[in-house]
């Protein structure tokens, strides 16, 4: 039986390419203009089906598409008679509280914790759906309608209709004053009946799909902090997965960041997550994104090309040039490569980037412009770099932030000094973006790196890691031979940069973020292989 987003999503303005944010887009324009990876089953779970009930676990980075992959999979659930879908969950706890129960335990228990908070606001939530939804509530035998709120009323709380399972996890750290009343509340033992009984009620009922999505938009505040809160979510729902009572009647769908799933593949268990049937990883390679790249110039529309060619899918169909001519290094540079690599490779930058070029097209055309001029080209180009740039340079700022952050300032009420607080995030990024500008190339060798490393703990008076911060944040890559590596999907096995490399390479995003930042040499930096 299927339940739709009581709220229309806010509009917003599509460009020919879409809609950057997944999220704010309307499922209907997403659903449009959605490029379908089914028929290229060469690029993994870039392939998934709307209809794929199997996927439990979508992982990408920021910006990878996971909002519009959970957000096709929960409407191609909703539209089914036979289950309940509840419409995708965006409102998130505050940083605040992630960062105040992760410094009431130590590191070691820490995953754990969050793997039992996750469990009990899983199992909060899907009690209040079941006896507040109409179309689940139907389906309850009375007598567990009558015992679940009498018999649990200390577990479950005064919720009188159905609550996401991000409140409900709000509403359990929020009432917990302490490491000790949070555990009690975690270790009752009537936790146990409650999920027979759960199990019991389930089995009479629709399958039940419950979406987690909107991880990103919390994250960048205090990575390490959301890292080990969407561990735990991680680790429950692959639990609830085996579960004999539950895996078939409970789907928990949760999108997490890439750098979670690195981090499991770091675990002693990680064999067992290696080639996980439930999960989907957005890998976007640079094959893929210039798949994606040529479906979307495919359906531009006359208005948006500067070539008469109505139905090709090159970028010399849209530009009318398939070259360009790179200034600063003083070389010819195919125009697909040029346009991909001044992306974070992902699918919002380069929705992004043909929005920009197409609004740049319609401006040439109606000023009776036959080429499109080179120069101009490379300016729309820099200036979405430039945004590229600042943007996970912002990342960086907020863990930098995060790891700066003494033990327990959030639970001595002055957390929000190093992760609420714009201005302090802000002058970090003006100090790394500085400290770059200053080195002013784009090139490294270890010993320069290592020279940056000193001068950016010595700025920011603390241990920082920042060529490893600036790595898992894709600004940071190393080069073999021919071949330059950055961080991605493919190498998660490495979470740090490895250190005995011959040379370092910036992203090309930075050149345009970061004053008097240079490029060395004849060969530009590709960021995929």
């Amino acid at each position: 039986m299927p339940t739709r987003n009581p709220v229309k999503e806010s509009t917003e303005e599509v460009g020919p390419f879409g809609n950057p944010d997944g999220a704010r887009a309307q499922i209907e324009d997403l659903l449009s203009s959605f490029v379908d990876f089914s028929g290229a089953p060469a690029f993994g779970d870039l392939a998934t089906r709307a209809g794929d009930a199997s996927a439990r676990v979508i992982v990408g980075k920021l910006g990878a598409g996971k909002t519009v992959y959970l957000r096709r999979l929960q409407d191609f659930q909703a539209r089914q008679d036979s289950v309940y879908a509840d419409h995708p969950q965006q409102s998130l706890p505050s940083t605040e509280l992630i960062v105040r129960a992760c410094q009431w335990f130590p590191e070691h228990l820490l995953t754990e914790k969050w793997i039992r908070m996750w469990h009990r606001a899983i199992f909060r939530s899907l009690a209040t759906h079941l006896l507040y939804h109409r179309d689940l509530s139907a389906h309850l035998p009375g007598d567990l309608r009558e015992s679940i709120p009498r018999d649990y009323r200390g577990l479950l709380g005064e919720a009188r209709r159905p609550r996401s399972i991000y409140s409900q996890l709000a509403t359990i750290i929020n009432e917990a004053h302490s490491a000790h009343s949070l555990t009690k509340y975690l270790d009752d033992d009537r936790w146990d009946d409650l999920e027979y009984d759960l199990a019991d009620a389930v089995r009479g009922c629709p399958p039940v799909f419950f979406y987690l999505d909107a991880i990103d938009d919390a994250f960048h505040y205090a990575p390490m902090y959301w890292l080990r809160c969407q561990l735990g979510l991680f680790y429950m729902t692959m639990r609830l997965l085996r579960d004999a009572r539950l895996g078939g009647r409970l789907h928990i769908v949760i999108s997490i960041r890439d750098i979670v799933l690195s981090s499991v593949y770091r675990d002693e268990h990680a064999p067992k997550y290696i080639g996980e049937p439930h999960i989907r990883v957005l890998d976007w390679s640079g094959e893929a994104l210039e798949y994606l790249l040529r479906a979307k110039i495919r359906m531009l529309p006359s208005d948006y090309r500067m070539t008469e060619d109505r139905d090709g899918e090159t970028v010399a169909s849209w530009l009318g040039a398939e070259w360009i001519h790179n200034e600063r290094r003083g070389v010819d540079e195919n125009l697909s490569t040029y346009l991909l690599r001044h992306t974070r490779l992902i699918p919002r930058d380069l929705v992004a980037l043909g929005n920009a070029l197409c609004h740049e097209v319609t401006r040439q055309r109606a000023a009776g412009t036959a080429e499109f001029p080179p120069q101009v080209l490379r300016d729309v180009v820099s200036r979405c770099a430039r945004r590229f740039g600042n943007s996970q340079l912002s990342v960086v700022a907020n863990q930098l932030a995060s790891d700066l952050m003494p033990r327990k300032a959030a639970i001595r009420g002055y957390g929000d000094t190093y992760i609420g607080s714009e201005e302090y995030a802000s002058g970090l990024k003006g100090d790394v973006r500085d400290l770059l500008g200053i080195h002013g190339k784009d090139l490294f060798s270890a010993a320069e790196l290592a020279q940056l490393e000193s001068a950016t703990d010595a700025t920011l008076q603390g241990e920082c890691h920042l060529a490893t911060v600036l790595w898992q944040n894709g600004l940071l890559g190393y080069r073999e031979g021919q071949l330059t590596h950055f961080y991605s999907l493919s190498r998660m096995d490495e979470f740090d940069i490895p250190r005995d490399a011959a040379e370092y390479v910036l992203h090309p995003c930075l050149i345009d973020a970061v004053p008097g930042l240079d490029s060395v040499g004849k060969h530009p930096v590709v960021p995929f292989g």
